[in-house]
């Protein structure tokens, strides 16, 4: 999470929604109830559910009318070189508010990626990994969430023509977060189970491991 947790944890019911203070905690019990919806837990998810449920996943925080997108981008490179490191750096420096241990792992996962390819005769590999959302409080008045998903491929072929290939594409959706909608329905919100901070981000970021739904109407009205 970027900026500050303002939200009493002792907090119950419609007092999660209705209370701007508490608004981290409602975002966060908003983003686990979609994360519910769409079946995606990308903690205990493997690389190859994460691309499949990934996607219902953004469909479900699109028909979420307490957020609204605002911005959706893709961002591609390719380039021939053995150098995993520049790979990393391209990517960690697209990713905001990523925590300093997520950093690290998804660092140690495409150095164990490239090693497995590039130590090797001749091999291929595709990986889809790095599921990342977060919540930024740095600016109350706008407050938003960013969601990111980063497919890898590499490649490498010894011979005369030696073929060293990395490439990646990094998905970044921004949505904004509407407050007073979500104070507007804090009775019906009072609903869903409460998720702090701490918990929601527990299941909701994803680096390369080897190993009661609702329905959200146009109008919020049928949380039941």
């Amino acid at each position: 999470m970027l900026g500050n947790d303002t939200s009493d944890p002792d907090s119950e019911g419609s007092k999660v929604y209705s209370e701007p203070q508490n608004l981290p905690t409602a975002v966060a019990s908003l983003l686990g109830h979609v994360q519910n919806r769409a079946n995606f837990h990308p903690t205990s998810l493997s690389s190859e559910q994460l691309a499949v449920y990934f996607q219902d996943y953004i469909k479900e925080v699109d028909n979420t009318p307490f957020f609204a997108l605002y911005k959706n981008e893709k961002t591609k490179s390719k380039y021939e070189s053995k150098n995993y490191n520049v790979l990393i750096d391209q990517i960690v420096s697209l990713y905001d508010g990523i925590s300093k241990s997520d950093e690290n792992a998804m660092k140690e996962s495409i150095a164990n990626m490239a090693k497995s390819v590039f130590g090797k005769e001749s091999k291929e590999d595709w990986k889809n990994i790095f599921s990342q959302s977060t919540i930024d409080m740095t600016n109350p008045l706008q407050p938003r969430i960013f969601i990111y998903y980063t497919t890898l491929h590499m490649k490498y072929e010894k011979g005369k023509s030696e073929i060293n290939l990395q490439e990646y594409e990094v998905n970044r959706t921004e949505y904004v977060i509407l407050p007073d909608l979500i104070r507007a329905y804090a009775d019906k919100l009072a609903n869903l189970d409460k998720k702090s901070v701490d918990d929601w981000m527990g299941d909701a970021t994803s680096p390369e491991r080897k190993g009661a739904k609702l329905c959200f109407d146009p109008l919020a009205t049928s949380l039941v």
